[in-house]
């Protein structure tokens, strides 16, 4: 992922050459040389069209509605995650070359456009991640909007001993869940949170548990940040929040985001946007 002045310039660069041009197309993942490209003949894998976003899709919790900037589409390699791979330098996927990457980046500008001009952008709460990927969302999105602005410290992520914490309280569900093998499971745990301490800084990071029942019964990953103050709950109550997250998988860390908004704060409405849909 550039930074954020990189791609502003690289988008003042481009201006002339993709001027007046539609950029309705879809994306092509090429799986042996881990590229992503445009193609103009199609708008599969990922929909960047301007005709078919942002699209609005159902609440992810109760009053919850959740809005993406491109549609995610079935099929080979249909989960968009390679973009979104190539986006933040993650697994060896990158873009073909640098006018893919502005391709995609010129359309989500003018997708961010036709989002403000439905849904009136105020405060703005960024899920916490690795990347600047989220940031970049959130920087852009406020940018277009007159009154927004971007809350910081609201929340963040759970470290492996915060975790380790939680798994080892008497009643937790960790414990219920492995009640006949519960040395055995905490043991296979602090394998994968020892990864995390030495690639992660000492996050916790729930994809990196390889055990699937494992990584389900570990469905937190977030929790409100110590910076925040009375003036951020004055500043969230009574207001519509907006949360940005780049992309839903199975939607556990969204929805924690917002429960936790939800049950710390007393917003007037809270709405999610990500820059991939679900799979469609």
């Amino acid at each position: 992922m550039k930074g954020i002045e990189d791609i502003q310039e690289m988008f003042d660069n481009m201006d002339n050459i993709i001027k007046n041009r539609g950029i309705e197309e879809g994306i092509d993942f090429d799986v042996n040389n881990l590229t992503v490209s445009y193609n103009p003949n199609h708008e599969d894998n990922v929909d960047t069209s301007t005709e078919n976003n942002p699209t609005k899709d159902n609440e992810i919790l109760l009053g919850v509605p959740v809005w993406s900037i491109f549609k995610r589409k079935r099929g080979l390699r249909g989960d968009g995650n390679p973009l979104i791979y190539a986006l933040k330098n993650e697994k060896g996927w990158h873009f073909r070359n640098d006018k893919d990457y502005l391709m995609v980046m010129k359309q989500f500008d003018k997708i961010a456009e036709k989002f403000i001009s439905l849904y009136p952008v105020g405060l703005t709460i960024v899920v916490p991640s690795s990347s600047p990927l989220n940031e970049y969302i959130a920087t852009k999105i406020v940018q277009k909007s007159k009154n927004a602005r971007i809350l910081k410290n609201i929340l963040c992520k759970l470290t492996t001993e915060d975790v380790d914490d939680i798994v080892m309280a008497p009643n937790s569900a960790f414990r219920l869940y492995y009640k006949n093998n519960f040395v055995g499971a905490y043991n296979e745990l602090v394998q994968y949170l020892d990864i995390m301490d030495k690639t992660r800084n000492g996050y916790f990071t729930r994809h990196l548990v390889r055990n699937n029942d494992m990584r389900d019964v570990l469905d937190f990953t977030l929790k409100t940040s110590t910076d925040a103050s009375t003036e951020d709950a004055n500043s969230i109550n009574g207001e519509d929040v907006l949360i940005i997250d780049d992309t839903i998988s199975r939607g556990q860390t969204i929805k924690e985001a917002c429960q936790i908004i939800q049950d710390t704060y007393a917003p007037k409405s809270v709405t999610v946007l990500t820059l991939l849909s679900k799979l469609y």
